[in-house]
């Protein structure tokens, strides 16, 4: 049960329309024969948590935290650059919505994070385009571009502790906004478009037996799990920014609708030795284990409003910008520093 619920943990775009469940579920030695049929498996390990424990307003919120957090990687801001800047910071995001533990409280389940976060580090890159094409117009426009391929393991994943399980990963979120600013208006207007892609592995054993019911019976089983995630996800955004500066201080306020398109493909699997129908602690009398694999694939097509209120204490060249962005149970921060090429 442990392993079914570290799927769930790590699943970041699942579509509100529904999703597809496929498993094979194999059975080796005696006391496969007092195991109803598969479906029956299924019923009591795979339903109750994917359909009853997480529930779709969870894993929705897993996602945008992601998408918002790749958003505000892009350090854009909502002041005008008139040559270069390059830009290094950090980001992370949060929602508010928990998952619901109704069988696990009391079980070492309940270490396990009941909130979505998403964090890694991104490299931006803005141009004026009227260094490029030329004119008054493009003098208007800059481009901002952002990158920074990211892998992890257990030890420096942020604000994400998960004991007892090896767990590796990359994350490699890129995007580009555009963004316009009428002449001495304060207003500029962006476009922007993104992707965002996540490779998660996971595996874990049990430190002891569990617990578990076929057709009421009470067994337990104790093995090795193992999961692979992959999510891609391609966003687009829209954004209005107000700039009203004091000094070398900026204040950037702003509004952004985001539209996502994407897909998570899981691929999971238990290898457990059972238990005796007529003993739960006795693994060893008739040695007898079962498999069960399972894999899904979810297709995403969302979109969610946001607010934004950036700060930027400018130093000559360098400046310091920290912009905060929450949408619907979602919110983000960035923290970057920044210099400019005249």
């Amino acid at each position: 049960m442990r392993f079914l619920l570290l799927i769930l943990l790590f699943l970041i775009w699942i579509s509100s329309s529904g999703w597809a469940l496929h498993a094979q579920v194999v059975c080796l030695g005696g006391e496969c024969s007092h195991i109803p049929r598969e479906y029956q498996i299924l019923g009591n390990f795979a339903e109750p948590v994917f359909d009853r424990i997480y529930t779709n307003g969870f894993l929705r919120s897993m996602g945008e935290n992601a998408v918002l957090q790749n958003l505000n990687s892009n350090q854009s801001g909502g002041t005008s650059v008139s040559r270069y800047r390059l830009g290094l910071g950090y980001t992370i995001s949060q929602g508010q919505a928990k998952a619901r533990d109704l069988y696990y409280e009391n079980s070492e389940l309940r270490t396990l994070p009941k909130r979505g976060v998403a964090a890694s580090p991104a490299f931006s890159f803005t141009a004026n385009l009227g260094e490029w094409i030329g004119g008054s117009l493009a003098k208007q426009w800059n481009l901002t571009t952002h990158f920074f391929p990211y892998e992890f393991w257990e030890s420096n994943i942020p604000f994400v502790k998960i004991r007892n399980t090896e767990v590796n990963g990359r994350v490699t979120n890129f995007g580009a906004v555009l963004r316009y600013f009428p002449i001495d208006s304060g207003f500029s207007f962006g476009m922007g478009i993104f992707q965002t892609n996540q490779d998660i592995y996971l595996s874990s054993y049990d430190r002891r037996p569990t617990q578990f019911r076929i057709d009421g019976d009470k067994r337990r089983w104790i093995g090795q799990n193992d999961l692979f995630y992959q999510s891609r996800i391609t966003s687009g955004s829209l954004d209005i920014k107000y700039n009203f500066t004091i000094g070398f201080l900026s204040i950037v306020p702003g509004l952004g609708f985001v539209y996502n398109h994407g897909y998570t493909a899981i691929r999971a699997s238990r290898f457990a030795a059972i238990s005796r129908m007529e003993n739960p602690d006795d693994f060893d009398s008739d040695p007898s284990a079962i498999g069960i694999r399972l894999t899904t694939r979810h297709n995403h097509r969302s979109g969610f409003g946001y607010g934004s209120l950036g700060l930027q204490i400018g130093m000559g060249d360098f400046s310091l910008m920290t912009e905060f962005m929450a949408g619907k149970d979602i919110q983000s921060i960035n923290l970057s520093l920044q210099k400019k090429f005249k």
